[in-house]
Order: C-alpha cells, then sequence, then structure tokens
C-alpha cells in the first residue's frame, strides 16, 4: 500500500484530502507545517507527498528545498498544491525538485487522476530498468536513465505551464522576454534530456536483445 503525506497548516484541508486518498485505498498521513512534515518524512519516509506552497511561518518552496537537501529525504517525490497560478520564477528555481503541481480547490478525481499517473509511470520505468538490471546493464547508467525519465516527465508539465502562462499574459508584460527565454533553455535542457535518454535506451534494449539469444549482449 502506497503512503502519501499531505501538508498543508489547514487541519481541514489535509483532513478532506486525506478521506480522499484513502477512499482509493491508499494509507494518508498528515502534517501541519513545514517543520512537521519534515520530522513525519524522516520516520515515515511516504511513497509521495503532496505539499501546500502558501504556509506560514515555514512555506512550501523552503520546506521543499529542505526534503530535497537532506540526503535521507531527497529521494521522496513532491508535488505542490497551490491556491494560485504558480510564477515562472518559482518554477524554474525549483524545476528539479519538485514532481507536479496540482492546483486549488481540488476535487477527488484531480487528485487521484495525479496519484495514479505517478506511480503508473514510476511502475513502468522501474519494470524496464529491472529487466536492464537483470540483463547485465551498468548500474550506474541505470540510475541516470531512472533519473532522465523522470525529470522529462517533470519538465514536459512545467514547459505546458510556463507556454500557458505566456499565451495568456498581457502585451507589454515585461516579464514575456524572461518567458521566452526560460522557456527556450527548458526546451535545450529537454533535447538534451531525451537525445541522452535514447541513447541509454539503445544500450538497454542491445543487453535485451543479447540476453534473448543467449550470446553476448554486446555483439550484434
Amino acid at each position: 500500500m502506497y503512503r502519501i503525506l499531505i501538508v498543508d497548516d489547514n487541519p481541514a484541508i489535509t483532513d478532506i484530502l486525506a478521506r480522499m486518498v484513502r477512499h482509493e485505498g491508499l494509507e494518508a498521513i498528515e502534517a501541519h507545517s513545514g517543520e512537521e512534515a519534515l520530522a513525519v518524512i524522516r520516520q515515515k519516509h511516504p511513497d509521495l507527498v503532496f505539499l501546500d506552497i502558501l504556509m506560514e511561518p515555514m512555506d512550501g518552496w523552503e520546506t521543499l528545498s529542505r526534503i530535497k537537501q537532506d540526503e535521507g529525504t531527497a529521494d521522496i517525490p513532491v508535488m505542490m498544491i497551490t491556491a494560485k497560478s504558480l510564477d515562472p520564477a518559482e518554477v524554474q528555481a525549483h524545476t528539479a525538485q519538485f514532481e507536479d503541481y496540482i492546483q486549488k480547490p481540488i476535487t477527488r478525481r484531480d487528485l487521484c487522476r495525479v496519484i495514479r499517473r505517478y506511480f503508473k509511470k514510476e511502475s513502468e520505468i522501474g519494470d524496464e530498468v529491472e529487466r536492464a538490471r537483470i540483463s547485465g546493464v551498468d548500474a550506474g547508467l541505470l540510475d541516470e536513465f531512472r533519473r532522465i525519465s523522470r525529470d522529462i516527465e517533470v519538465h514536459q508539465r512545467l514547459l505546458l505551464l510556463l507556454w500557458n502562462v505566456f499565451r495568456t499574459s498581457e502585451e507589454g508584460d515585461p516579464r514575456k522576454g524572461d518567458l521566452l527565454e526560460a522557456i527556450g533553455r527548458m526546451e535545450t535542457a529537454q533535447n538534451a534530456m531525451r537525445a541522452r535518454h535514447q541513447e541509454i535506451r539503445k544500450v538497454i534494449r542491445m543487453h535485451l536483445k543479447g540476453e534473448e539469444r543467449g550470446g553476448d549482449p554486446g555483439r550484434e
């Protein structure tokens, strides 16, 4: 059973979201501040965290940074919850730290869709990595493949977010130039990740073919 941590400084909201999670047959735990969240994460090591941005005294971005700075918790995936549209500067600053975001008000359908999508993708990546590991692919290469697979998904969603902010910005908005630059940098990074992802996938497929033939995966 997956364990989901919900962090919001409003207990009524965490209670509602926890009920939604439990309705899906998953375990839900709650925290009502950044500090409490850090303590719960260290103790319970949840499979996924939903973290509200607008909290006091430690907001969601600072909490996220502290989660990722701790080697013991850095691998835990975090989804950001916000009552407003994400600011492009915040997106750029934390792109590598969170998996996705969801806007309030949150429906059970929205929450479950995000949860299912995340764990489905994780399962697909995990299955591919495990088959490759068994076939003898280098462990370091597989770690890189897993990381890039995740990053491509995150970057794609954030690129859509930035393009949406750009399209809805009014003419003359001084942010438009900065947004285009940010989008360009992210698209360049995305293209580089996809190219590297394909390189590693070719290596994986070569090993799998070699395993099927019962021969040396390095020989074609």
